[in-house]
């Protein structure tokens, strides 16, 4: 990444641009498109992983016509650091992203995604729904402004909006869901899919599918649906799917013998609805076999309607006649509990929180219709796309390509996964091989080990019993290939771009001449970001800000982006540029 300062402006300037102009593909490489689909909080509930109790004809026939990876695992079991990896290609130790608090831009400034990569490769990449982390899109990602579906996620009634009305009256007010609680966990509105957001997100998708399709460029198109993560208001023809008597709940309801409290969760999640806030943690109660089953017939209602959102995908790719030139990826960033050791809700580093689906189709393959038993991680996807659609390895990212496990899935990989999770001031450091999963909570600074886990797959492939007392030399093993992946480290939850507290107050005009919108946003002394605002084409602007603050514009197109810490002496401010070239990051 470039670095350069702008003339007579009296303050910091960071301007982080492509490597290169961008290349095309060559025709001898064959250039292929690509259809990423991403699935919030989808464990592996489906048909083609044997769940039969779940309809998901779609993903079930698009795994018939590629390859079902049974073992990949994402690298934090939270939406923002998982899909933050996945994009980048690099750990979260690299990445400095572990939570949901930072994003993955002020932490590694100088990261490179999967669709900038591609882009300076000649391709055009759009994404729609959620990719990154919902409040941050990552303009320059996409060659066109990142999108929603539009259209209501939950389809509230009055009554239901009233009952949130009277539980968050009757809060105490200190109590934190005060400002912030959210409508019920599960609603079942009688509408069609495409008044719901994810709906109306796959014909949007559709629709750029086509475009793109015309265009006769190579294009990486990633489409992003949110369900089944929280609340559950899928439309109430998929409930009609089940009948919730007969769904068969957790059969390991209870917390594993052994384990230490901070491998459990919290269950945290959940109490952010007006219905299940007294939902319990793990060591305090069981959650009611009503509501569990509520839970439960939600969930796969949930799966069924995304699974008719991938149809609509897939079925737009054969009548663009597409299906024979793009790759598919079918992936979600991380799993769930549904009751499984107690808990509701992912952020942990339990198999049923680390494990995902995956399917890739790639036409070409020559294992397609076939599984794959390998271990593989999110992070492998970037470097695996790259190599089967002829663009050149990236040489800067920790995945490993799992191109060859597409036309042998018996293929030799690295024979282990990686998953981290932080709680309680305390890193939980994993790696799961065939045989045993292998857990270390290690403090902050200095990382002293404070508690260990060591889960038996030959015999507990549920992870109901730390064995860690009994296998004295496995873990010892195990814990020496853990650290030379996750090396013991001082974690510091600070990113690299970050407001300076305590200057003075300074007035700043600011004026957006860029070609279309700018956003800004306020980095906050802790590294978090907020305070944003977007210039329109041509706006300006007075705002009373402080020495010392920095601030990130973004133009949303993506194709001009600074990084600016203000200074007492710069009563004006200029954002925006020509782009180097139409395709340039």
């Amino acid at each position: 990444m470039g670095t350069s300062a702008r003339l007579g402006l009296c303050f910091a300037l960071v301007l982080s641009f492509g490597l290169s102009r961008p290349t095309s593909v060559s025709a001898a490489s064959e250039p292929r498109n690509v259809l990423l689909i991403c699935v919030d909080d989808l464990r592996p509930d489906l048909g083609c992983y044997g769940a039969e109790h779940v309809r998901s004809p779609n993903i079930d026939g698009l795994a018939e016509s590629g390859v079902v990876f049974d073992q990949c695992h994402v690298q934090v079991a939270v939406c923002n650091p998982s899909r933050a990896s996945l994009m980048t290609g690099l750990r979260p130790d690299r990445l400095g992203c572990w939570t949901l608090r930072f994003h993955f831009r002020e932490t590694r400034p100088e990261a490179v995604t999967l669709p900038q990569y591609l882009r300076r490769h000649g391709y055009t990449c759009e994404g729609y729904g959620k990719i990154f982390h919902n409040p941050w899109p990552d303009p320059r990602s996409w060659s066109r402004p990142h999108a929603w579906g539009g259209k209501s996620y939950t389809h509230y009634t009055a009554e239901q909006q009233a009952f949130v009305e009277s539980v968050q009256a009757g809060l105490p007010n200190d109590a934190w869901q005060k400002r912030n609680l959210r409508g019920p966990i599960t609603n079942a509105p009688d509408v069609p899919d495409e008044e719901h957001s994810d709906g109306a997100l796959s014909r949007m998708a559709v629709e750029r599918m086509k475009a793109l399709g015309e265009a006769g460029e190579p294009f990486f198109l990633a489409v992003g649906f949110t369900l089944p993560h929280l609340p559950w208001c899928p439309p109430k023809r998929y409930w009609d799917l089940y009948d919730r008597d007969d769904l068969s709940l957790a059969v390991n309801p209870d917390v594993p013998k052994n384990a230490p409290a901070v491998a459990l969760g919290t269950n945290y999640e959940l109490t952010h609805y007006a219905d299940t806030i007294d939902l319990p943690p793990p060591l305090e109660g069981k959650v009611g076999e009503k509501r569990a089953r509520r839970f439960l017939h939600a969930y796969c209602a949930a799966i069924s309607f995304v699974d008719a959102q991938v149809g609509v995908l897939l079925d737009a790719l054969d009548k663009q006649g597409l299906a024979d030139d793009t790759v598919v990826v079918l992936w979600s960033d991380h799993g769930w509990k549904l009751g499984e050791h107690n808990g509701w809700g992912k952020m942990t580093n339990f198999e049923i929180d680390t494990r995902v689906p995956m399917i890739v189709r790639d036409p070409r393959a020559r294992a397609n219709g076939r599984r794959c038993g390998q271990l593989v991680e999110s992070l492998d996807l970037f470097p695996t796309i790259c190599e089967r659609i002829g663009v050149p390895a990236p040489d800067f990212v920790d995945g490993r390509s799992a191109a060859h496990l597409l036309d042998d899935p018996n293929g030799q990989h690295t024979g282990a996964a990686f998953s981290q999770y932080l709680r309680d001031g305390l890193m939980g450091n994993a790696i799961r091989t065939d045989d045993w999963r292998y857990v270390e909570w290690r403090e902050m600074k200095g990382g002293a080990v404070r508690h260990r886990e060591l889960y038996d797959h030959r015999t507990d492939h549920l992870e109901n019993e730390n064995v860690v007392g009994e296998h004295a030399a496995v873990a010892e093993r195990l814990q020496g290939r853990l650290r030379e992946v996750l090396p013991v480290q001082d974690v510091k939850l600070l990113p690299q771009v970050r407001s300076a507290a305590g200057g003075a107050a300074v007035e700043v005009d600011w004026e957006n001449r860029h070609p279309g919108t700018i956003r800004l946003t306020w980095i906050r002394p802790n590294g978090a970001r907020a305070n944003v605002i977007d210039f329109g084409e041509g706006e300006k602007r007075h705002t009373r800000t402080f020495v010392g603050h920095v601030f990130v514009a973004e133009s949303l197109d993506g194709r001009y982006h600074e990084t600016l810490t203000m200074r007492a002496d710069q009563p004006r401010i200029t954002l925006g540029r020509a782009p180097e070239s139409p395709d340039s990051d």
